[in-house]
């Protein structure tokens, strides 16, 4: 009934718009993020543009007219809509099926004797028959009393294949019917730069499998439905709708899933601008399904679709995705000095992993750049951002290009690497919720010094670079206000406070999700502030986040989202 009644106050809402010839918002906090800082106090919008921003007393005089939706906003803030610089759309679909297995706070588990409970009720809740796949998300070794292991899982789940998602969804923990669904025994062999753990002293798979390993396990899971996941996407979009977000991103896109979006575009499902993010591994599947299965193989990336960097129906393809290591808390990062723990099977001297060498990046980013399409690059070790940053000079990029080229995550970073980032015309996407989720992890791994610089969000704005923060959805939940509030307190679990000298103001940490972002997605023309001309996308907020203490940006509150005018949630 509930459902019902939201729909309908929803539907009615958003018919009320259609019928008028514009809407003028007044008698709030408008926080245009313009580069005067201007604080106004109206707004008028008309067939999803911004036509003027103002005073009360200057719009309400120019537009009295009786056929325009007049909005009091009673004193509340409104920003521009959130933009999501790096998430996973595709996992919104599919994360209402699955088992919340996630520590404290985002979910309920801390022993293993709570995972095998979550999993019991989600098997009874959802009816999963013996024979069917239960998965869940959200496992971290670092926060139980061992490592879960498919025995673990055997015992009390004997007739169902499971597979439950590390945290980092770089890898995952397999139980022995789904080890052996996908054929990996004694005798497979550990890909290259991929983990695959064994039972000590033999070869025996025991359950966790990382990177290379895990890539083919995930990307081969049977999924539901074509038309199953087409239902599910406005349920996925209101996950990020509910949140302020008016822009997102599918940041790590197979074949199948761009598929399954451009289905959704087609058939105008999608009312949230989607961009999505293909695989670089996937480049010749999306040559076959565009190009009609060209006979000329030897050049794919020359034949990529002229639609990149469009939206077509609110989708965009945003560029290439390459991962080039893991994650710093699943220890398959790459870092350039060893850990001062052992590595996720207990290895000694452990810098763990890189997913390429350098010479196949370096020809690759080079086949990019050429054919002037735009990298996204996920790197989270300082080695790995060290590669990175030796590719984009093979490849001859430099400042003042115009590439926009990111790095995604730019976690375990060196001051030296902000500075090449600047010369070579790099963008850093910063993941500050690992401060707070991974901070005391990350520290007892690579030590205080090196961990205290993770996602340097201040001295990149120093150093003159344009920085924006991300969730990284469903690695952490998709609140904006968490990554606004890690940026800003920079606070571990513990309580303790990590790197004091990367806090930013609240004033950065809503640009990092908002006008920055916009520039990293080349469309600062367009979205990222509220100016006359650009698309009228806006978060009403409870509570000024530029007037409140750092310590509250928790305490905000989506009141109401609007995409292109248009209200797409409303509290």
């Amino acid at each position: 009934m509930k459902l019902f009644l939201f729909s309908f106050l929803l539907l009615s809402t958003i018919n009320s718009f259609a019928n008028s010839t514009g809407q003028l918002y007044y008698n709030g906090a408008i926080l245009t993020l313009d580069k005067k800082g201007t604080v106004a106090e109206s707004v008028y919008v008309e067939d999803g543009k911004i036509i003027e921003v103002g005073t009360n007393e200057k719009l309400s005089k120019k537009f009295n007219n009786k056929s325009i939706e007049k909005i009091d906003l009673n004193g509340k803030t409104m920003s521009p809509g959130f933009i999501d610089i790096h998430s996973h759309f595709m996992n919104a679909l599919r994360i209402t099926e699955w088992a919340n297995l996630s520590a404290p706070p985002v979910g309920p588990v801390k022993t293993i004797d709570d995972i095998i409970k979550v999993l019991k009720e989600h098997k009874s809740k959802g009816k999963i028959k013996d024979g069917e796949w239960i998965i869940g998300y959200g496992y971290d070794e670092n926060f139980l009393e061992k490592p879960l292991t498919k025995f673990d899982l055997d015992k009390e789940f004997p007739n169902n294949p499971i597979l439950i998602l590390h945290v980092s969804n770089h890898g995952a923990v397999l139980n022995s019917l789904a080890l052996k669904f996908f054929n990996i025994t004694k005798d497979t062999p550990t890909p290259k730069g991929g983990l695959i753990s064994r039972v000590a002293g033999t070869k025996e798979p025991e359950g966790l499998l990382m990177e290379t390993a895990f890539i083919k396990v995930f990307a081969n899971l049977p999924q539901p439905s074509e038309e199953e996941l087409l239902k599910k996407l406005d349920q996925a979009q209101q996950l990020y709708a509910k949140e302020g977000y008016t822009t997102v991103q599918e940041g790590a896109t197979h074949a199948n899933e761009l598929k399954l979006l451009k289905k959704g575009a087609s058939t105008q499902k999608i009312y949230l601008d989607i961009v999505s993010l293909p695989l670089i591994t996937e480049v010749p599947i999306l040559i076959s399904e565009y190009l009609g299965n060209p006979s000329d193989k030897q050049n794919l990336l020359d034949k990529l679709p002229k639609e990149f960097g469009k939206y077509n129906n609110n989708l965009k393809i945003g560029g290439i995705k390459i991962a080039i290591d893991g994650s710093p808390q699943g220890k398959t990062a790459s870092f350039k000095d060893e850990l001062k723990t052992l590595g996720p099977n207990g290895e000694k001297h452990w810098k763990g992993e890189k997913l390429l060498d350098q010479k196949s990046l370096n020809e690759l980013y080079k086949k990019l750049v050429k054919n002037n399409i735009k990298v996204w690059t996920h790197a989270n070790g300082d080695n790995g951002i060290d590669m990175i940053i030796e590719a984009v000079k093979y490849s001859g990029g430099k400042k003042g290009d115009g590439r926009r080229d990111i790095v995604i995550h730019s976690q375990i970073m060196h001051p030296y690497q902000l500075d090449e980032y600047v010369k070579l015309g790099l963008s850093p996407s910063f993941f500050t919720n690992h401060v707070f989720f991974w901070g005391d992890v990350h520290v007892k791994n690579l030590g205080k010094t090196l961990a205290s610089y993770i996602s340097p969000m201040k001295s990149a704005k120093e150093k003159g670079l344009i920085g924006t923060n991300h969730t990284d959805f469903s690695i952490t939940p998709l609140n904006p206000f968490m990554t606004m509030w890690t940026a800003t307190n920079r606070v571990t679990r513990s309580g303790e406070v990590l790197g004091e000298k990367e806090r930013v103001t609240n004033l950065d940490a809503l640009r990092a999700i908002t006008s920055n972002a916009a520039w990293q997605l080349g469309e600062e023309k367009t979205k990222g502030t509220i100016e006359v001309g650009k698309i009228a996308d806006f978060v009403i907020l409870n509570e000024n986040p530029l007037e409140i203490p750092k310590e509250k940006l928790l305490d905000l509150k989506v009141i109401e989202t609007i995409k292109n005018g248009k209200v797409i949630y409303k509290k």
